[in-house]
């Protein structure tokens, strides 16, 4: 069994540590400072028996309206995989085995959560497949090649197909093109 545990921002549990939300930490241009925030929240996190944690989010937001920006590392893909790896980094440590006060690291949302159609959460995302490679993946790529082991798909669709089921994404995209070898 893993259990698992939310930390975007800290450990979301009574008596966690709580950093800055994720939108704040990233105006630090600090992935340095990322990697050692998240490497306290993940020791808080195995101290308490968890071994994954919910986080990264590396939602590119590209929407004000979208009620969860503050959940990302903002709108440039450059600096939401710049500190997408940070965190990854800081969760799991720099090799596996997982060493006894890392967790494992889930990317969310597996993608284009954060342009939904007029904002609404979950809303579909109605993105072109250039707009997709060149804006969303690129952060979800980074943080496969840093070794991050699981992926959330986003809630929302893709061209009509909601992303937990979209083959195109998960199968062709994360697994074939990015590499990704982790739990879906």
């Amino acid at each position: 069994v893993l259990f698992h545990e939310e930390g975007p921002h800290g450990h979301q549990a009574l008596g966690g540590t709580h950093f800055p939300q994720a939108i704040a930490l990233a105006s630090s241009w600090d992935p340095q400072l990322l990697e050692r925030i998240f490497t306290v929240v993940a020791r808080e996190i195995r101290a308490r028996g968890a071994h994954l944690v919910l986080a990264p989010v590396v939602d590119v937001a590209r929407d004000p309206r979208w009620g969860r920006f503050e959940e990302t590392y903002g709108e440039d893909p450059y600096l939401v995989s710049t500190m997408g790896v940070a965190a990854v980094r800081g969760f799991q440590g720099p090799t596996l085995p997982l060493p006894k006060d890392r967790v494992f690291a889930t990317l969310k949302h597996m993608t284009g959560h954060g342009q939904p159609e007029s904002g609404t959460n979950v809303g579909p995302a109605n993105i072109s497949e250039r707009i997709l490679r060149e804006v969303f993946f690129p952060p979800s790529k980074a943080a496969v090649a840093a070794n991050a082991q699981a992926v959330m798909p986003s809630y929302n669709e893709i061209d009509g197909v909601p992303s937990h089921i979209n083959r195109w994404l998960l199968q062709d995209i994360l697994r074939g093109e990015m590499g990704f070898k982790g739990a879906i």
